[in-house]
Formats: structure tokens, sequence, C-alpha cells
């Protein structure tokens, strides 16, 4: 099979890095990929903007199946071209593709199927926000609507706080909603799974909390999340990420992709906070590095609606984690590859996924012992910065 993964991230870089080792793929190609991702796959010089050209790339190379992660691909609809143009891939079209880019279409599935998220509402105007937040128990929370535009989560602590956020988001122009939802108290985590339109396929859980009791000087993530047992996982399964695929089936909206839950862990259960159609920085690195066996069929399936017949997915027993650092901006894209491979040569179980523009650098091990884990990641993180 000839595979198209469109993106330039550290998270293509890691799912190429998984793909490459798949017997069904015969041919890897990247658009338009990064130097990491052109030690694994044919780098192709094409914007993820340049449709047009991409699907001529697919016509041309006879690529037979796409995989597209990044929100302004699936917001432009790349997914919908793709099935129209007879190209299967992996990925929402954009009337689903919403539940991840807007979070009041999320909240409003979700409070339609009866989800378990934080309480709340959304806001078209100024002033009516203002008005409910004026009687509102504080801290609460502050979403722009739109994540594509780059729309942040403001933590508001007092009214001024409130109202200065409200204020940001609100612009005057079509579709500048806001939420507003109450704080919840409790463990963040992420979990995501794959869907098909009729089920949802579990992967596992991450957490950012990496560097528990140490220095925490950089950010990162740890999979799985020691918080979520067993049974929480069923939990989150089966009442958060199944009953949406039911719900956006029944919405005409059917959904396959990833699935990509933010979620708190409340002493009432876990509550959703936001959903992704994406894959995680750097959640996605530690989630590539730790399954076991081959990801290809089930991407393929997700596309094909064939994801009932498959087993859970298998983990290494290890945990993995991620440091996330950054190269200086005079580093050269030639010494930056040196130091990632002085730093894996050092330790034969890292592995550094790099980003599009070469400076932001995942570094990323396997474990049992977290402690020591943590250790051998900063110690490859002063091998690369010493290399630089």
């Amino acid at each position: 099979m000839r595979v198209l993964v469109i993106g330039d991230g550290a998270r293509d870089h890691a799912l190429c890095w998984k793909l490459v080792e798949s017997p069904l793929v015969d041919e890897l190609h990247c658009a338009p990929g990064n130097t990491g991702v052109a030690t694994l796959a044919e780098c192709v010089p094409i914007s993820i903007k340049a449709i047009n050209t991409l699907l001529s790339f697919c016509e041309d190379n006879e690529v037979e199946f796409i995989v597209v992660g990044g929100e302004q691909a699936l917001a432009a609809g790349l997914i919908d071209i793709c099935n129209r143009n007879g190209l299967p891939a992996f990925g929402p079209e954009v009337h689903a593709a919403r539940l991840g880019i807007s979070k009041a279409f999320a909240r409003e599935i979700c409070e339609r199927y009866q989800i378990p998220m934080a309480s709340g509402r959304v806001f078209t105007d100024a002033a009516a926000a203002k008005v409910y937040v004026a009687d509102a128990a504080f801290p609460l929370v502050v979403k722009g609507d739109v994540r594509i535009n780059g729309a942040k989560v403001v933590i508001c602590k007092t009214l001024g706080e409130a109202e200065a956020a409200i204020a940001v988001r609100f612009t005057g122009q079509e579709g500048d909603d806001v939420v507003i939802e109450e704080f919840l108290e409790g463990e963040p985590v992420n979990f995501c799974g794959i869907a098909d339109a009729n089920t949802i396929l579990p992967l596992t859980s991450t957490t950012h909390r990496w560097d528990v009791g140490g220095p925490q000087a950089f950010p990162g993530a740890l999979c799985p999340a020691p918080a979520v047992t067993p049974e929480i996982q069923k939990a989150i399964v089966e009442t958060i990420l199944r009953p949406t695929v039911v719900g956006m089936k029944a919405e005409r909206k059917a959904y396959k992709g990833l699935l990509n839950a933010s979620l708190m862990l409340t002493a009432e259960g876990p509550k959703l906070l936001d959903y992704k159609s994406t894959y995680s920085d750097p959640d996605w690195q530690a989630i590539m590095l730790r399954i076991k066996g081959d990801l290809m069929p089930a991407l393929a399936s997700s596309f094909d609606e064939m994801l009932e017949r498959f087993n859970d997915f298998r983990w290494i027993p290890e945990s993995t984690m991620v440091l996330v650092m950054r190269a200086g901006d005079d580093a050269s894209a030639e010494k930056i590859a040196a130091a990632c491979e002085k730093a894996e040569v050092a330790d034969p179980d890292v592995v550094v996924f790099r980003a599009y523009d070469e400076k932001e650098l995942s570094v990323t091990a396997s474990g049992t012992d977290l402690a020591e884990m943590r250790k051998r990641l900063y110690a490859a993180a002063a091998c690369i910065k010493a290399a630089l």
C-alpha cells in the first residue's frame, strides 16, 4: 500500500516512525514532512493548503491511502475532497470535524446525548455573557469557540478577569461565540480512540504531569496516565467516547478518525473538557512509542467502518515519557540532526521526534521506573544541548 501522511510536526514524525514498520505499507510519503520524517519516508514539498497539488501528487504516484491529522486541513474539508475523488483517507469530514474545532458544537452534542462535562453556557454576545458571570461562582472558565483561530482557555478567579476575558474573545465577527463553564476540580488527563462512524477502538491515556516532584523545567507527557485505572478507562469509553460516536451518527454527522478527549477525573467520575479531531503534541509521540503491533489496519478499518472486528490494541508493559525541548534559533538543521543522533546512540531506548521548524524536539523513552526514566530524559536533553 502506498500511503501519504499530511503534516510536518513531531506528531507526524512519530506517526511515520510507526507506520514505516507496517508490512502493509510499501511506500510512505509525507507532505510536507521535515528532516526527521525524511529519514523514514519520502518528503513531498507540498503545502498542506495546496489541496489541488496534493490530489495531483496522489494521482501521479498512485497513493492508496491518506492520513490527515492537522486541524487546518480538516477544517478546509480535505477529507471530504479525498472522498469525492475516490481517495480513502483517515480523518473526519468537515461536518464531523466540528466536534474538535467548535467548543460550542461539542457542548451541544454532549448536552443532547447526556455526555458528562462541565456545566456551562454558550454566548453569542458580550453583554449577555457579562450578565451571566456577574452572578456566577468563581473560579470559572472562559473559552473562545473556534479552536482553529487559536482560541485559548482562561481560568478566571474574579469578575474583573472574567469580563476582560469575554471582551478579548468577542471581536464582532460572525461565529465568535464564547463558552463559559464551571471550573472542575480533579486530575486532568487525555484519552483517545479511533472511530469508524459506528464504534470506537480505545487507544490509551496520557497526562502532561510527567515530572511530578521534579524541576518541571520542560513540558512533556506520560503514557499511560497513572490515575486512569481500568475501571476509569471503561467509564471514559462507555460514558463519553462511545456515546459521542453514536450521537454523531444519529445527527447524520458520522465521525471517522481520531477522537481525542481532554478530561477531568472528578469525584463524580470523568468529565469532558474538550474534544480534538487531531493528534495531540506531545501525547501522540508517547502513544506511538508504546503501542505494539501494526497501526495501519486500524486506520484503514476506520475508513472502511470495520473496527468492530478488532481486538483492543496491545501495549508494551513499560510506560513512555516525552520531554519537549527547543534547540537554539541559531542551530542549523544538520547540527540538530547530529545532536539528536548522538542522544539516541548514548541511550538506545531514546527516540527524538522533530517538529516542522526542526527546533522543537520531543525526546521520548520508555521504562518501568518513572523517576529513572525522567533522569534519562534530562540526560538526553543535556546531551543534545551540549552537542549544539
